[in-house]
């Protein structure tokens, strides 16, 4: 019996580093996994997490802290007792074996989706049309974007704490349907979370919870940012893992939602673009905004006061590490690229421009000038 377990526990261990160090074939995961079944998963397990406002990752991370630290404590009084090394050999097999069950679940419930065929395939993308007059273009049309959508955004308002807008799903499944996805996304419920304090000194906005399928919000974000933070972790929600992608697919989103959504996504995607100018550039478009975004960018930027210089070093080193574990080599320098796949893309480059002219051709209400 303790022989048939220890085989079993190896296999387990085996398993995930077979997973991590021999990835699938990027068409076998996105036809299987991906289009197969992640979609099916995403469904029904989004479904079951909504049923309840509370953070299930959150939960997840207190009982298994709790197991380990009571198992760690008896294991070491074990050994203390015994005078022998057995019982830490034993929780340090056991804690691997543990974490290769996480990450065996994390892949299987999420995480293969970073392996699947790279969203370029699906959206038309053309190199050649990233160049510098194409991205001074564009942050000169969010510029004039930013200003013309406020009153408008602000009219119709933004969702509140824990909603789920229904203008947002809808224009996030229509996005959905142009990349081909076989099974419109299950919106999750936006949560709180016990991580608050984490995610307000590392200047986290938001998480997609993997083990579970949840979204979790900082509670701090300022009304105009919520729109465009929710289509985000509902794009990593829909199986879009790097951060690039996830950015590229919940900007349309937003810009094709309601006037509360669209005006989040140009804000959004105003500080996108103009953080990749020269800074004489960026002061003179900053100096373009109008008195309503630019007093929105001042709580945005008072709200990141309370960020901790050394957690969010050390958070974002943390997370750089990772996404390059997972195949993503920017790093978190990928959410920069999501300007490259708005520039080089046909949806990108189309929605941008359709966007732009409803937001000058439109009032509040919704009628034309």
């Amino acid at each position: 019996m303790r022989s048939a377990r220890v085989a079993a526990q190896a296999a387990v261990v085996g398993l995930a580093v077979a997973a991590a160090s021999l990835p699938l074939p990027a068409e076998t995961v996105e036809r299987y996994y991906s289009r197969g079944w992640y979609p099916f998963l995403q469904a029904h397990l989004t479904a079951w997490s909504n049923e309840t406002r509370l953070s299930l990752f959150d939960a997840l991370i207190l009982v298994v802290s709790s197991v380990l630290l009571i198992a760690w404590a008896r294991w070491m009084a074990a050994a203390w007792r015994s005078r022998s090394i057995r019982p830490v050999a034993r929780a340090v097999r056991l804690t691997i074996v543990a974490a290769s069950l996480f990450y065996l679940w994390f892949l299987a419930a999420w995480g293969l989706n970073y392996a699947r065929v790279p969203l370029e395939a699906f959206v038309g993308y053309e190199p050649s049309q990233v160049t510098d007059a194409a991205l001074h273009a564009l942050a000169n049309r969010a510029t004039d974007a930013v200003n013309a959508t406020y009153t408008a955004g602000h009219t119709a308002g933004f969702p509140a704490e824990g909603d789920i807008p229904a203008d947002l799903v809808t224009a996030f499944h229509d996005v959905e349907r142009q990349l081909g996805r076989p099974r419109a996304i299950t919106p999750s419920r936006p949560k709180h979370t016990l991580l608050a304090p984490f995610f307000r000194a590392a200047g986290v906005d938001g998480m997609h919870a993997p083990f579970l399928l949840e979204t979790l919000l900082n509670a701090d974000l300022t009304p105009p940012e919520r729109p465009a933070v929710l289509a985000h972790e509902w794009a990593h929600l829909a199986g879009y893992a790097p951060e690039d992608d996830a950015s590229f697919v919940g900007l349309l989103a937003a810009l094709g939602a309601d006037p509360g959504s669209r005006y989040s996504a140009w804000l959004a995607l105003f500080d996108d673009v103009v953080s990749q100018l020269p800074r004489d550039e960026q002061r003179r478009l900053v100096a373009r905004l109008d008195a309503g975004p630019a007093a929105d960018r001042r709580a945005i930027a008072a709200r990141l006061q309370s960020l901790n210089a050394t957690v969010s070093k050390a958070s974002w080193q943390t997370y750089d590490q990772y996404l390059k574990a997972q195949g993503v080599h920017e790093g978190v320098q990928s959410y920069r690229r999501v300007v490259q796949l708005l520039l080089g893309s046909k949806m990108g480059s189309g929605l941008i421009n359709d966007s732009a002219m409803e937001s000058t051709q439109k009032l509040p209400d919704g009628r034309r000038e």
